[in-house]
């Protein structure tokens, strides 16, 4: 009995070992493999590039160029453990601003964010925080923003080319055509997508809040405003705008100042459509008709009924409040002669208007942005709206009730 018990022993103990063995094998083989991925992106591709991939020899040519930046990238997207993925981000922020494989005389390397700004820069150590994509060639080239997009369309980057004379370099006494390339590069340690730049040379910018906010442009202008709907999309499109702009600046530009800045091309006004933004208490910060009304308290829309009444901008503060809408009202139509009102406590006009308003935040403060438009019907348009709506109503009521009565009758039938 007892030799038995032993040989079962063994046999476990053996058949044990032998699963061990297995299992160290198959880790230290995940192990080999592990290391052999991690080391490909960087290796493989320096093996491709030993000649070329740093910044010494990244002058040279367009490819050399290339190579320099995808050796770059490779290099800092070897995965690292998590613990060390802040110390390589640092790393990063060092390599590029000190001579080395990355930096050499007047080829480095450019670090920016999806908006252009700056992260790291080989030359100018004042650049990172700036948006330089503001600046423009000798051609009027918007550069960096064409190298963003370029590395967005292509996995492996691209080439953007461009005019620019070195004033600091005597022989380069001519505007010549220059080559930069641009790849995105996800910086691991951060989850976030930047764009690795090689090849550009430019002069240091500083831009100022106009620079800045040439490059964003209204995707809907007043011009398209002919109806309910295109009114409620020029509305929600102009409030998309003020946020993304907002945010992309970092709030360093108020609303009144951004509005007015981004005011080309008939963005905000266009004949009697304009677009107007005032505060919860009604104090006018922007008005694309009136710019005399802004932040001036010779007009509070708050303090002011219509011909009919109605209390237009505490209706608009409610109607916004609960998340945007249409207002009807009485006011000032600019292309009409003679429905003009100048009392104290009355709306500026008589000409019927069907108006949208819509809250927005911009950081801890709280705006009603709107626009309407003057239907030729004048005030029978409202009437006719309310009939449609009335008529929509009640065949919804109707279609409800059908379907309550189909309901019940298939209920009771299949109950029995």
């Amino acid at each position: 009995m007892g030799v038995t018990i032993k040989a079962v022993l063994r046999d476990h103990i053996m058949k044990i070992s032998a699963l061990k063995s297995v299992f160290i094998f198959v880790l230290a083989f995940i192990c080999v493999l592990c290391h052999i991925h991690s080391a490909s992106a960087h290796g493989e591709h320096a093996n491709a590039s030993k000649k070329t991939a740093t910044a010494s020899e990244a002058g040279d040519s367009r490819n050399a160029l290339k190579e320099f930046v995808l050796h770059a990238k490779a290099h800092w997207e070897v995965p690292v453990p998590r613990e060390r993925s802040l110390d390589l981000w640092q790393q990063i922020l060092h390599e590029v601003q000190e001579q080395g494989d990355w930096k050499s005389g007047s080829n480095y390397l450019i670090l920016v964010d999806k908006q252009g700004r700056s992260i790291a820069h080989g030359y100018y150590e004042s650049a990172p925080g700036h948006d330089i994509s503001v600046w423009r060639d000798a051609r009027g080239t918007d550069v960096v923003q064409e190298l963003i997009e370029v590395a967005q369309a292509n996995e492996q980057g691209g080439f953007v080319d461009y005019y620019w004379d070195d004033p600091n370099d005597p022989s380069d006494s001519v505007i010549s055509p220059k080559s930069a390339y641009a790849v995105n590069y996800t910086v691991r340690a951060l989850g976030i997508e930047f764009v690795l730049i090689g090849g550009l040379h430019h002069e240091e910018v500083i831009p100022t809040m106009l620079e800045v906010l040439r490059k964003y442009v209204p995707e809907v202008k007043a011009s398209t405003v002919k109806d309910p709907d295109t009114l409620k999309n020029f509305v929600e499109k102009a409030s998309e705008f003020v946020t993304h702009v907002y945010e992309a600046t970092q709030g360093n530009m108020d609303i009144t100042n951004l509005l007015a800045v981004s005011n080309r091309d008939e963005a905000w006004k266009h004949n009697e459509i304009y677009l107007f933004a005032i505060t919860k208490q009604g104090l006018a910060v922007f008005n694309g008709h009136d710019p005399d009304l802004i932040r001036t308290l010779t007009f509070n829309p708050m303090n002011v009924v219509d011909g009919n009444e109605f209390e237009v901008g505490r209706e608009m503060v409610r109607i916004a409040e609960k998340g945007g809408g249409f207002v009807y009202y009485l006011w000032d139509n600019p292309l009409v002669e003679g429905d003009e009102i100048n009392e104290i406590g009355k709306a500026k006009g008589t000409s019927f208007k069907v108006g949208y308003v819509k809250k927005v935040t911009l950081g801890d403060d709280n705006y009603i942005l709107g626009s309407g438009f003057y239907p030729e019907e004048g005030e029978a348009y409202l009437t006719r709206h309310r009939e449609e709506g009335r008529v929509t109503r009640g065949i919804i009521t109707v279609c409800l009730v059908l379907v309550f009565i189909f309901g019940a009758v298939w209920w009771k039938l299949r109950s029995r």
